[in-house]
């Protein structure tokens, strides 16, 4: 198996809809392609992908047919959706521990632990949250690409 990197539905959605750190985004997406880099995600990726998606839909930020498209794009990247023995309650655990009031984000950092992996985001405002006491948690905005990249 190639070497796995957990990614969350806001960096996902980065890779479709233009936003502040879709160039960071990309760039990344780019660089695990080249070094034959597989992203994970547990399922409710694309549940919140295409919420998030729908969301800009109500704000009257995109149409519905872009937001579709967009969620197409997000497919055609190829992140493997798995669900591991263990990761809801594991997610659980992670969340009470962390001192949060949701378990979502946690399903990723869960993942990551399962699989021994970074885990990449694009919520900056978890990631500030969780990054002294997680280690393997990256935030895009501090995405550099290597010199070969």
């Amino acid at each position: 198996m190639n070497k796995a990197v957990v990614i969350d539905a806001s960096l996902a959605t980065m890779w479709a809809i233009p936003e502040s750190y879709t160039a960071q985004a990309l760039a990344v997406a780019f660089q695990w392609d080249q070094e034959n880099v597989c992203p994970i995600a547990p399922c409710l990726m694309l549940t919140e992908v295409t919420n998030a998606l729908y969301k800009r839909v109500i704000r009257k930020e995109i149409d519905l047919t872009t937001a579709i498209a967009a969620l197409h794009v997000v497919m055609e990247f190829g992140v493997e959706i798995r669900e591991e023995p263990g990761l809801h309650s594991l997610a659980m655990e992670l969340s009470h521990q962390l001192g949060r009031h949701t378990t979502y984000d946690c399903h990723y950092l869960a993942l990551a632990q399962i699989y021994n992996c970074e885990f990449w985001t694009g919520d900056e405002r978890f990631y500030n949250s969780v990054k002294e006491a997680m280690h393997q948690v990256k935030w895009i905005g501090n995405y550099t690409p290597s010199p070969e990249g």
